[in-house]
């Protein structure tokens, strides 16, 4: 092979290497960097200062999100304070249908079709969401990049129908891709799960929060 091809192949395979790097950051790394900064800013604004957003240190400011009363989504929706989630969820929505679930996450959070609707009183609500590529790429989202932050106690709130169920975390897993057995389980009091990859950006893992129903 002629040495100038030779060189170009290289430089060809070079630069074919760096283009998936910069979409990779882009796609992957850049979304979630800003996700963890917008986090961060808002708690310590909540902690440090006691207000929700930057005009809360120079105007007076009334703190009207009681138990998720200032919810957006109050027809079909999650609220979870501790993250500052305010999202629409997809009901009914089949896990094997590729097709449906992608739309299905660019519009939010999907809840997988078989499984408890809230206020059920019974059985297990299962909720998926991706934890990478966000706004960038309309197809999926980002809403449970932060998941892995929440702790036992910690509150959610699910619209359905404009019908509010409240929950209070209890456990987080992490599990094999291929793990479904918490479908499988019995569960004494109505329980919610809500599910993302792991490491973010990735698919190695799956994180699993449960809470259930107050």
């Amino acid at each position: 092979m002629d040495v100038s091809l030779k060189r170009i192949l290289t430089l060809s395979a070079v630069a074919g290497g760096i283009i998936v790097c910069i979409i990779w950051l882009v796609s992957v790394v850049l979304p979630v960097t800003l996700l963890e900064i917008g986090y961060q800013y808002k708690k310590a604004l909540r902690d440090v200062f006691h207000v929700s957003d930057i005009r809360g240190l120079i105007l007076p400011q009334f703190n009207l999100d009681l138990r998720g009363f200032s919810s957006i989504h109050k027809t079909n929706g999650i609220t979870i304070p501790a993250l500052f989630i305010d999202s629409e969820i997809v009901f009914n929505v089949d896990p094997n249908d590729e097709k449906m679930y992608k739309a299905a996450l660019g519009k939010g959070i999907a809840h997988a079709s078989s499984t408890a609707f809230p206020g059920s009183g019974i059985g297990l609500g299962y909720y998926f969401a991706h934890s990478s590529t966000p706004q960038f790429v309309t197809q999926y989202n980002a809403i449970f990049y932060l998941l892995d932050k929440l702790k036992t106690g910690d509150e959610i709130y699910i619209f359905h129908e404009k019908e509010r169920t409240d929950y209070r975390v209890t456990t987080k897993e992490f599990t094999e891709p291929t793990d479904v057995s918490f479908l499988k389980k019995t569960y004494k009091k109505e329980t919610i799960v809500l599910q993302t990859c792991w490491p973010a950006g990735t698919t190695q893992k799956r994180l699993l929060v449960f809470a259930e129903r107050l």
